[in-house]
């Protein structure tokens, strides 16, 4: 494999390394603004009005994709890191049904489920692999829309630790779309939710999809009656 000699690094690697840096720095072309506000239009035009919806949206960043979502419903944006909160805070100021917070999505959306809170709409957007996520997700929809961005596994540098993520997840370190796909229903019907891909797009280093999710009896799904 080709290396560059002054650092060493091969050109894969160093390609990575650009690409984390334009994501620090919130570039639209890592971002895909664009994709995913097409994407959520075409989705939430066939299933819902205006304005009544509650969304869920996990690592907003700086609120491309908030604007669009309040002019569906209420909005909770969920952001942590500093810098770019106050930039979500700034850019939704003038947005009446979008309230900002500040936490770690990773950990706060378990404070959700003991809640009991419930959406229609979750975006599932972090900077990584979303995989932490499920499957208890599904415990905060009971019948709407799962918007997941998923790092396609191929495109990044899988060193030790990243491979044994994605085993441990989906049983390989390089899961093709199918195979992902495949999982996320499966997770689903952990907690008794019946998942159906409604939409997948490609974006260059990450798949976005979006996925119609519906909470079910487990004796109507499995067609066993209880004694």
């Amino acid at each position: 494999m080709l290396k560059n000699v002054s650092t060493g690094k091969t050109y894969r690697a160093i390609r990575h390394d650009i690409t984390r840096e334009k994501q620090r720095q919130n570039a639209d072309e890592v971002h895909h603004p664009d994709e995913k506000i097409s994407q959520i239009k075409n989705v939430l035009s066939e299933i819902c009005g205006w304005g009544d919806l509650s969304i869920l949206e996990l690592f907003a960043g700086q609120g491309n994709l908030t604007k669009i979502y309040s002019e569906y419903g209420e909005v909770l944006a969920n952001e942590y890191k500093k810098s770019i909160f106050e930039k979500l805070v700034e850019n939704t100021k003038d947005l009446m049904l979008v309230k900002c917070n500040r936490v770690d999505s990773f950990i706060d959306f378990h404070k959700l489920i003991s809640l009991k809170q419930k959406f229609d709409v979750i975006d599932l957007d972090p900077y990584g692999f979303p995989n932490r996520f499920f499957p208890d997700i599904f415990l905060l929809i009971d019948k709407g829309v799962l918007f997941v961005t998923m790092p396609k596994p191929y495109v990044n540098i899988l060193n030790g630790i990243t491979a044994a993520h994605l085993i441990s997840y989906y049983g390989e370190q390089n899961p093709n779309e199918q195979t992902i796909i495949e999982r996320i229903a499966l997770w689903g019907l952990c907690h008794w939710r019946k998942v159906e891909l409604i939409d997948s797009i490609d974006c260059k280093s990450v798949w976005r999809f979006a996925f119609a999710v519906e909470s079910v009896k487990a004796t109507d799904y499995t067609n066993v009656r209880n004694r």
